[in-house]
């Protein structure tokens, strides 16, 4: 029962998909080290990119940039531990920044809508001023 859970798959692997041997395996980057001392990182999403999304999208890739945080924080643990050296320092601060950027949108939308909602109760309390004078008349 135990095997039909943990039945999820890492995409990173040299390209294909290939099942987790443990749960812990999420947390390990299953990469080559020394691939990963080669390979250029990617880079952070943008504020601009992420207005774009949808609050589901932005769900999604949130939770996504969870799960690697963590895999970083453990690598960087266990380098650490080891005495080696992190590889790719730099992905941990890109993910830190997409975070930030999620948050900053998130962040905006939560206060445009807050002040529509103000804006728009404020309309209402003008219209039933108008409406008590014209019943008082």
């Amino acid at each position: 029962m135990f095997r039909a859970i943990t039945r999820l798959y890492h995409p990173r692997a040299s390209g294909t998909y290939r099942p987790f041997s443990s749960m812990l395996d999420q947390f390990r980057d299953l990469v080559p080290r020394a691939q990963r001392m080669s390979d250029p990182v990617g880079r952070s999403w943008s504020v601009a990119e992420l207005r774009r999304k949808s609050f589901q999208d932005l769900h999604k890739l949130w939770f996504v940039l969870y799960k690697e945080r963590n895999m970083l924080l453990t690598e960087k643990q266990l380098s650490r531990r080891k005495g080696a050296i992190f590889p790719q320092p730099e992905r941990f601060k890109k993910v830190q920044k997409s975070m930030g950027a999620i948050r900053h949108v998130l962040g905006e939308r939560k206060r445009d809508k807050l002040s529509s909602l103000a804006l728009g109760g404020m309309d209402r309390d003008a219209d039933d001023t108008d409406n008590e004078k014209d019943i008082a008349v």
